[in-house]
């Protein structure tokens, strides 16, 4: 099985521009904890995440940048979608990542793996009936 079977590609991202507070609501809003940043083209630049939000939120969220608290492309852990799952699941519990974006040999964000990702996949496993 491939990371191209289980991501997201309509995942949903954000853009350097936006601000703490406008990232934060959105991710209330959408349950989610993790969020890639793209450039204009669509390219990934970088990764926010729930803690990178947090530790900004007691400054003026309405005024901070994505751009200052997000961990930055080369900080980032990125795979592409034909890459082995098993591969993508090793290095997100190696570093206890809550997802992996992944992209295009060219930086260009295709969509993301996560957490739920992974637990669709075990839960769509673990609802066939067993072979005798």
């Amino acid at each position: 099985m491939k990371v191209q079977d289980v991501i997201e590609t309509n995942a949903c991202f954000l853009h350097e521009e936006d601000t703490i507070l406008h990232a934060s609501k959105f991710m209330k809003e959408e349950r989610i904890r993790n969020l890639p940043v793209v450039d204009q083209n669509k390219k990934l630049v970088g990764l926010i995440t729930l803690r990178e939000i947090i530790e900004t939120m007691f400054h003026n969220p309405d005024q901070i940048l994505v751009r200052s608290a997000m961990l930055k492309q080369e900080q980032v852990v990125s795979v592409t979608q034909d890459i082995d799952l098993t591969q993508a699941i090793k290095i997100m519990m190696e570093n206890k990542f809550g997802c992996l974006p992944v992209i295009d040999t060219k930086g260009i964000l295709i969509g993301i793996i996560s957490e739920a990702n992974l637990l669709k996949v075990l839960q769509k496993y673990a609802s066939l009936p067993l072979k005798s």
